[in-house]
């Protein structure tokens, strides 16, 4: 488990800081309890996206803010956390019971910082200090959040957290909307967050493969989710009528058995439709995409399950 410490913050005096333990194994009068994971949709051309947290900040309101900080900071590589499978950032931690208004995570990802010294391809697990990025070609980029550690990645969504109860959310990463390369800022790759907060018990995943893969010379293999009905376009905001952009994205892997499969998740229950291309993507351009739509359209995701859609 994650060695934690639970700092409470009042709002008008940050130096008169309280510290209790964290981790609590059960909630007490006036608590629930707090699960917090991270995710991702994954992004073309990488080999890990490693993002060094340092702490959870929980606005309360009416209230002072709560602040789970982490005795030493928790890096993770979002790309080894795809579709339903989540890297835990808070297990069974205690905090006070009522609403609350948004969450902050805070990382550690300055410009110039040097992340990943020491890094490379053969890693299975994120190394040294700091935020970055290696590149399917063995590169390593220092990654740049702007604002990181000061404002944090701010997600804007409230919850009840019940007396006695407990809440288990996944802090999903578009990857694919988020990561660009240095664009002046060369060493560093930029991160401009796309990040989603949802409710683990209203999730659930689609999964399928894709059959021709194989035959073609040249793809950047990646499945797009979009509401049922809606018409598929990139990642960019454009002036097309009735083109609406994905709300998220999956890569597709090819597995031991030789079949190319992919999984987008997590997913709120409800109709989608699911597109497939072979067309790169820059987020940062907007791009016609040649798109190939799965037959199983629409498709149906329901809460704690997996829905299929395969491509011909």
């Amino acid at each position: 488990m994650i060695s934690l410490r639970l700092k409470i913050q009042t709002a008008f005096a940050l130096t008169a800081a309280v510290i209790v333990p964290g981790c609590s194994s059960g909630s007490g009068p006036g608590t629930g309890i707090v699960n917090l994971s991270v995710s991702d949709a994954a992004v073309q051309g990488t080999w890990q996206v490693c993002v060094e947290f340092s702490e959870v900040e929980f606005k309360k309101a009416g209230s002072a803010n709560q602040v789970v900080v982490f005795d030493s900071p928790q890096k993770v590589d979002l790309l080894a956390y795809q579709g339903m499978n989540f890297a835990s950032l808070i297990t069974d931690e205690t905090l006070e019971a009522g609403e609350y208004q948004w969450v902050r995570l805070a990382v550690n990802a300055d410009q110039g910082a040097g992340g990943g010294a020491g890094a490379g391809m053969n890693d299975t697990e994120c190394v040294g200090t700091g935020s970055y990025v290696v590149t399917d070609s063995g590169a390593v980029h220092g990654l740049y959040i702007p604002s990181g550690a000061e404002s944090g990645l701010k997600l804007n969504r409230g919850f009840t957290l019940p007396v006695g109860g407990e809440v288990d959310f996944v802090a999903e990463f578009d990857l694919m909307k988020s990561v660009h390369g240095p664009q002046g800022l060369d060493p560093d790759y930029i991160m401009r967050p796309v990040v989603s907060l949802f409710d683990r018990t209203e999730t659930g995943s689609i999964a399928g493969e894709v059959l021709s893969l194989a035959a073609q010379d040249s793809c950047m293999p990646a499945v797009y989710l979009y509401r049922a009905g809606d018409t598929p376009d990139d990642n960019e905001d454009d002036d097309v009528a009735d083109s609406i952009d994905p709300i998220t994205s999956a890569m597709v892997s090819m597995q031991g058995d030789g079949r190319y499969t992919y999984e987008i998740g997590p997913v709120l229950a409800g109709m989608y439709d699911v597109a497939f291309s072979c067309d790169e993507d820059d987020a940062l351009v907007d791009e016609t995409l040649e798109y190939v739509l799965s037959a199983d359209n629409p498709v149906e995701v329901v809460s704690n399950g997996q829905s299929t859609a395969d491509f011909e």
